[in-house]
């Protein structure tokens, strides 16, 4: 390599530090350490988080009108108004604020006042601006309650579905459900099971859509698991809302163009856990003395099984697994192959010479579970300390120990 081609990467090194600051760059290179694939990578990211935020836009526009809907009822009911927000039904400037005198129902007034002041305050801000402007189509010089609704944040939805748990800080949440937002989501139960059902569902697309708003990475984020938890939001708000209107296949090819799908298969960590089986209970160190045993009287061979759901674009490229029992009881071997338990067809059926020890087989199997057939699994005379976590940098110990981690990808 010349000098003058060594001068070239060291420049586009700078800019690149320089342009994405160099705590986002490292962070793509700890992935791809080539600078021009770690550049690749992030702006594969960037068009992820686009294809990602079509879809949450999506649900947040049918989750709040929903919720739109069910609370004109009780602001009906109890103020004599369809506009729970405060507002009539138009204001103009130059009238006295509306959020001086705000009206909103008792229910929902603790928990989303402030959030109706600051979106009555923007709501004004944006009219005037229209005004000075000029580049809006729109010639009033006013807003009313569809203003001050655009102008509300995703997590005031949140707030008035409440934390995904029951506790004396969701009582009014809990009546709020019961008594109004059930009816926003027609198809689950308006219990507190299913304001628990929609309050877990809304935390999942809340973390995605922060993190994709402020450009945080999406490298670890299963296409499959937001395009369910899309899905499903909006089949508890309207069963017709999941066909035609959202594409998830969009969201699926753009992650199938993962840069590092090109890259050197990784490794898997699994944690095991104990098991009953015909009487018995065997610890998670038992579980694994009893795979390795199998294995090293199999000709190296056996099966191994499990529910954790690894995320589909990687599933099918794993080439080594790690199975922990505890810090000091690990062991490592080569994956042949793998796949998914399907209906009424037992694993051990799979690919021949690979199966689970007997005892194992006797527990059943579930369909959905994956299987894979592992050559020459051996303790490992590693520490947990020595394997370093691929996404957050952790080691084994810090990832199982510290959090309920239950699978993982290694460095």
């Amino acid at each position: 390599m010349d000098m003058k081609s060594t001068r070239s990467e060291q420049e586009r090194q700078e800019v690149a530090e320089r342009f994405l600051g160099q705590a986002r760059l490292d962070r793509y290179r700890r992935e791809l350490p080539d600078l021009e694939k770690a550049l690749a990578l992030h702006s594969w990211n960037q068009e992820y988080a686009g294809a990602l935020h079509v879809i949450l836009s999506y649900a947040e526009i049918a989750l709040r009108n929903s919720i739109d809907h069910a609370l004109s009822q009780l602001s009906t009911s109890e103020l004599g108004t369809p506009y729970w927000s405060g507002v009539d039904s138009y204001h103009h400037n130059g009238e006295k604020k509306p959020f001086e005198r705000m009206r909103i129902p008792s229910a929902i007034s603790p928990l989303i006042r402030t959030d109706i002041f600051k979106a009555h305050q923007h709501a004004q801000e944006a009219s005037l601006e229209r005004i000075v402007r000029r580049k809006s189509p729109r010639t009033d010089r006013g807003y009313g309650h569809q203003d001050v609704l655009a102008q509300l944040m995703f997590g005031t939805w949140c707030r008035l579905i409440g934390e995904p748990h029951t506790s004396h800080k969701t009582e009014r949440t809990q009546r709020l459900w019961t008594s109004t937002l059930h009816e926003a989501f027609p198809q689950v139960s308006a219990d507190e099971n299913g304001r628990i059902q929609i309050a877990r569902k809304l935390m999942q697309l809340r973390e995605i859509r922060n993190r994709e708003a402020h450009h945080e990475n999406l490298l670890y984020v299963d296409p499959e698991n937001v395009i369910d938890a899309v899905m499903s939001l909006l089949a508890s708000i309207d069963p017709r809302y999941t066909h035609g209107w959202v594409n998830p296949d969009a969201v699926r090819q753009i992650a199938y163009r993962d840069p590092r799908r090109d890259e050197p298969i990784r490794a898997a960590a699994f944690k095991l856990t104990s098991l009953d089986i015909c009487g018995r209970h065997l610890t998670a160190r038992e579980v694994l003395e009893e795979l390795i045993r199998y294995s090293d009287t199999h000709n190296g061979k056996v099966l191994f099984c499990n529910s954790v759901r690894v995320r589909n674009q990687y599933f099918g490229k794993l080439r080594e697994i790690v199975l922990y029992a505890d810090n000091e009881h690990i062991a490592v071997g080569v994956i042949a192959a793998q796949g998914l338990v399907e209906e009424s067809i037992s694993p051990d059926s799979e690919l021949p010479g690979y199966c689970r020890p007997t005892e194992f087989t006797q527990s059943g199997s579930l369909a959905g579970t994956r299987w894979y057939a592992i050559n020459n699994l051996s303790m490992t005379n590693q520490t947990a300390d020595s394997f370093q976590m691929l996404e957050r940098d952790k080691t084994l110990r810090e990832a199982f120990e510290s959090t309920r981690a239950n699978f993982i990808y290694l460095k």
